[in-house]
């Protein structure tokens, strides 16, 4: 109904409130005009009274002046006494005398001023002495039509296009609110419905732009939820169709005799079991990142000895090193060595940069392992030699899945997870993790954990 819709209400809500301050304008325009004008003529029949009263000591104003006053003025004069009878001039014709009558209590020794209407007039009396009795001076001054001309010539007219005006401008101002609202509706409308590219084009500087942005930052939000997720489950397909390949391939040759004597038969069943260890790394991978995206994850919080994990981590790598012909350089560069962590956790970091590094690292090169502090931080630095990573991977490669090298296999390499949970894990333990890189000159992960007095 029209009655309900937004640009109906705003309209009619922007008019109200202008006709009621017009409304109130022009009452009190009226209002302070009618009381400036009867303000005037009761100062000018004081005066007039004031100038007259020699005269009226003698009981009468002369003709003449009486004449010049009526003139000056616009009203009609006369004199009364205390009793009511007219002394001098005469009210008009057509005045009803109870329409004017003073109430007895007036005390004419104060000079005090009476006025009320009648019959489109307004009547002052002042209190005079004519002679040595009390009276009192009366001025009959008809509202005059070029008061209601004036304010009619300059109020009305100009209302009444300041209305139009105004009522113009409502409309714009409801027209723009409303279009603004229902372009975001429309673009909720299409996102809900499927359309995940749906945008709103309202974002200006106000709350109502301020909507617009967020509903946008909140689509591609969702639209990247979406993207990930559909590349999560092609990944793990991926992921897990390669071992299971090769486990099925190599449980059939089993079964068809291909392994001729038990030295084959080991070999077989050895690969079996390295996809199979492949597979439960990949499977423990994706319940980590779970725990980490819905904050399940437990951190233990103890005291651990940074220097005695790193020592610890070189003595398990030493013979992946020897194996690849690489040599570790590990240097402890400072006495601080306790921070606030968990143990497993640290060494599942430490373990996943250690072991890239000497995936990525060329044979002869060096490994860098280096314990360094700055101000209440401990800062961890595993380093290679390899390829490095450019640029513009570089903020990437904490994404789930992602790699660097498009053309290395899975085989090869990890489950594409290691990175994105040494992170999470790093920042539950309030730490930070960090990469710096640049091609053909090697790349260095850095690790900074608050240490413990």
């Amino acid at each position: 109904m029209i009655t309900r819709s937004l640009l109906f209400r705003q309209l009619f809500s922007h008019v109200a409130i202008i006709i009621f301050m017009a409304l109130t304008l022009s009452v009190s325009v009226i209002y302070f005009a009618y009381q400036s004008d009867n303000g005037d003529l009761a100062i000018r029949v004081r005066n007039i009274a004031a100038f007259f009263s020699e005269d009226l000591k003698g009981g009468r104003i002369p003709d003449r002046e009486w004449e010049l006053a009526s003139q000056a003025t616009g009203a009609v004069f006369w004199l009364e006494d205390n009793d009511g009878q007219i002394i001098q001039g005469s009210p008009p014709v057509d005045l009803n005398a109870e329409s004017y009558t003073i109430r007895n209590s007036v005390d004419y020794s104060k000079q005090f001023l009476f006025s009320t209407e009648a019959q489109n007039a307004v009547i002052i009396s002042v209190p005079v002495l004519i002679g040595e009795e009390p009276g009192r001076l009366l001025a009959y001054y008809p509202l005059r039509p070029v008061l209601l001309e004036m304010i009619i010539r300059s109020y009305f007219f100009p209302f009444i296009a300041g209305l139009a005006a105004a009522f113009l401008l409502a409309l714009l101002l409801s027209q723009k609110l409303t279009r603004s609202i229902a372009d975001i509706a429309s673009a909720a409308k299409r996102f809900s419905a499927g359309d995940y590219t749906s945008r709103t084009r309202y974002t200006d500087k106000d709350e109502i732009g301020t909507l617009g942005k967020t509903f946008n930052a909140m689509a591609d939000a969702i639209l990247h939820i979406q993207q990930t997720r559909r590349n999560f489950f092609s990944n793990i397909s991926h992921e897990l169709k390669t071992p299971l390949s090769c486990i099925k391939a190599t449980t059939e040759a089993l079964i068809d005799g291909i392994a001729v004597n038990d030295q084959e038969r080991t070999q077989y069943l050895e690969r079996i079991l390295a996809e199979t260890d492949r597979m439960s790394r990949l499977v423990h991978d994706i319940t980590d990142t779970e725990q980490l995206e819905s904050g399940k994850m437990f951190i233990k919080q103890e005291r651990l000895d940074l220097g005695a994990l790193l020592l610890n981590q070189a003595d398990k790598i030493e013979l992946l090193l020897k194996k690849k012909n690489l040599s570790l350089l590990l240097r402890l560069e400072t006495d601080k060595r306790y921070v606030l962590g968990d143990t497993d956790r640290l060494e599942q970091v430490l373990n996943n940069l250690l072991s890239n590094a000497i995936r990525y690292a060329p044979s002869g090169s060096r490994i860098g392992l280096l314990l360094t502090e700055e101000n209440k931080w401990l800062q961890v630095c595993v380093s290679d030699q390899g390829e490095g990573i450019a640029e513009a991977d570089l903020p990437l490669i904490w994404e789930r899945f992602y790699r660097a090298d498009k053309s290395r296999n899975r085989s090869s390499g990890g489950s594409g997870l290691g990175l994105f949970i040494s992170r999470g894990l790093i920042e539950a333990m309030g730490g930070t993790i960090s990469a710096h890189s640049q091609k053909e000159e090697g790349t260095r992960f850095m690790i900074r954990i608050p240490w413990l007095e």
